[in-house]
């Protein structure tokens, strides 16, 4: 049915809450998994000299490391996935989250996203990635709508499916 489920993370222990749903997912559909992390650029990253647009070394540094940390994180968490059974890929891509999460869609993925559930003021003012995601996509997109961590509680279990 899916050849790839794909989960967003983003470093956040909230993100990592997708992964026990799409874990299931992937057993019962026998599907690998794929781990996606989103190194944005630095907003210093580039500066304008005499009208040109130069990239500023210590911030392509300062990229590097974090594109090398995304790896390790997302290694790390494949590694842990594997001595399950499942089968899982990792990549990490540079850019701004939403845009490349949506270039990464292929036919036959299946992408499983958490989702804090904010609503009124919050939702406006912080926005929403899933549902940037979720309104964007070319694949059917599952929400998991997580708990706030610190609270003792696990997601919920409730889940909305796109297509």
């Amino acid at each position: 049915m899916y050849q790839r489920i794909v989960v967003p993370l983003d470093g956040s222990d909230l993100a990592e809450q997708a992964l026990s749903a799409a874990e299931e997912l992937a057993r019962a559909l026998n599907t690998p998994l794929h781990l996606i992390r989103v190194v944005d650029f630095p907003s210093s990253s580039f500066a304008y000299v005499y009208g040109a647009m130069v990239e500023s070394q210590a911030a392509t540094a300062q990229f590097e490391s974090e594109r090398a940390m995304a790896e390790s994180y997302l290694d790390a968490i494949a590694r842990s996935i594997e001595k399950t059974g499942l089968s899982v890929t990792t990549e990490v891509r540079p850019g701004i989250p939403v845009h490349e999460l949506v270039e990464a869609m292929k036919p036959g993925d299946l992408f499983v996203v958490a989702t804090h559930g904010r609503s009124g003021m919050a939702r406006w003012f912080l926005g929403s990635v899933a549902e940037e995601i979720t309104r964007r996509a070319t694949v059917p997109v599952l929400l998991v709508r997580t708990q706030a961590v610190g609270t003792g509680q696990r997601t919920n279990g409730t889940a909305k499916m796109s297509t």
